[in-house]
């Protein structure tokens, strides 16, 4: 009667512990819920956040705890396990078992109590010739993140050196401003509320970019690397080898699926190691290696199935039209490549052109100076309007500029 009132509490408690975990669902949930609200007050307003100036090397440093390079680093150590999986999966498993076998109630006499624990090894080699196709297909992806975390980076590099520049016109524009009286008050209050505005909105930007919200970081535009066109002539005659990378991987996979259907014609080769328990503990007597190796058995079967329906052939077939249309779209992708390169840089020195021509324009009709106050207007409202229009150009232009950074970093600077 002990014995049964002891198997039933401890069932009663396994079902009260499912049961408590089944209601405390809810519980939980709202505890998580008040948690992140907690932190969500936590939270300090922004305009009470200090103003810390930050570098370009500072900040190209604290890049590396932007949210999506720790995703990419993620992916390299997932698929460096997985590429390790390959040979661990040959390790042999082992199993704890305990067996007990007793009768509930004393009228039962025809069963008797007993009680086993069995330690257990289980070897197996599943497709012995697939196992460096494989272990080659997940060093692979190991190589493609790797390749992807350094594009990753790039395209942050890129995009850090973009909000560089544009506080650097920003600090133009508001000189410009500046130099250009409202009309009226409310137009002054327009201008002001305006500019901060975009000085929030980038600064919560670059708080993201950098994954630190601890201050208000304002970029100093003076230590950020300066690049022209000229820089890019010579690297854009090619694609860089981050991109030639990208497209070889591409070219391999199309050549992995075919060489997998390939595989399929080969024979299958499955070795599995049969013994008896490791250790066996069964009424006070041993079994097992410690009783004797009498029943080890080797099994192994290779087999290998005929293509009677073309099944194989078919995917062959298919795998092959595949890899040969890859090769047309990267030879594609090529010639889109250079046209584009070729007009990035075209415009780029267009722009470059007009800029310098804009400029010597303001400094001739400055020089020039004015006879009358109406022409001394008219100068500085045409200096004025060219002034903005360079900065506008100038804006457009930053995306010509991160396009080549991305493509190829900044020459010079460890990239």
């Amino acid at each position: 009667m002990n014995r049964l009132l002891t198997i039933l509490v401890t069932v009663s408690a396994s079902a009260l512990l499912l049961l408590q975990t089944g209601c405390s669902l809810s519980k939980r949930m709202d505890s998580a819920r008040q948690d992140l609200m907690k932190e969500y007050q936590a939270m300090p307003e922004w305009n009470t956040l200090p103003q810390k100036r930050i570098s370009w090397q500072q900040a190209v440093a604290m890049l590396e705890n932007n949210v999506e390079m720790q995703q990419a680093r993620l992916r390299i150590n997932k698929t460096r396990r997985e590429c390790e999986r390959v040979y661990r999966d040959l390790i042999p498993l082992l199993d704890l078992g305990y067996y007990y076998n007793s009768a509930l109630l004393k009228s039962a006499d025809n069963y008797s109590t007993n009680s086993s624990f069995n330690v257990n090894t289980i070897f197996s080699i599943p497709a012995l010739t697939q196992l460096p196709m494989d272990h080659y297909c997940r060093a692979l992806e190991h190589f493609k993140a790797e390749k992807e975390l350094e594009l990753k980076r790039r395209e942050l590099l890129a995009k850090l050196w973009q909000y560089f520049n544009e506080g650097l016109l920003e600090q133009q524009l508001r000189a410009m401003e500046e130099a250009t009286p409202a009309n009226q008050a409310a137009d002054l209050q327009l201008r002001n509320r305006e500019r901060e505005l975009r000085e929030r909105e980038r600064s919560q930007k670059i708080c993201q970019l950098l994954n630190n919200y601890s201050a208000r970081w304002v970029l100093m535009p003076e230590t950020a690397p300066k690049i022209n066109w000229q820089q890019y002539r010579k690297l854009a005659k090619v694609p860089d080898e981050l991109t030639q990378t990208q497209m070889a991987l591409t070219l391999e996979a199309a050549r992995l699926s075919k060489l997998g259907v390939g595989l399929q014609y080969l024979p299958n080769v499955h070795l599995n190691f049969y013994s008896p328990a490791l250790f066996s503990v069964t009424g006070g007597t041993t079994e097992g290696f410690l009783n004797g190796a009498d029943d080890v058995r080797i099994n192994l079967n290779i087999y290998s199935q005929i293509d009677t329906r073309l099944d194989i052939w078919s995917q062959w077939a298919e795998a092959e039209e595949n890899h040969k249309l890859v090769e047309q779209e990267l030879t594609q992708q090529m010639y889109e490549y250079r046209n584009k390169m070729e007009l990035l840089l075209d415009s780029w020195k267009t722009y470059d052109d007009w800029m310098h021509s804009t400029q010597a324009y303001i400094a001739f009709r400055r020089s020039q100076g004015a006879c009358d106050a109406q022409s001394v207007q008219e100068i500085h409202q045409e200096d004025l309007a060219l002034q903005k229009e360079l900065l506008d150009q100038a804006k457009k232009n930053l995306e010509r500029e991160c396009a080549l950074i991305q493509e190829y970093g900044i020459p010079g600077y460890n990239n």
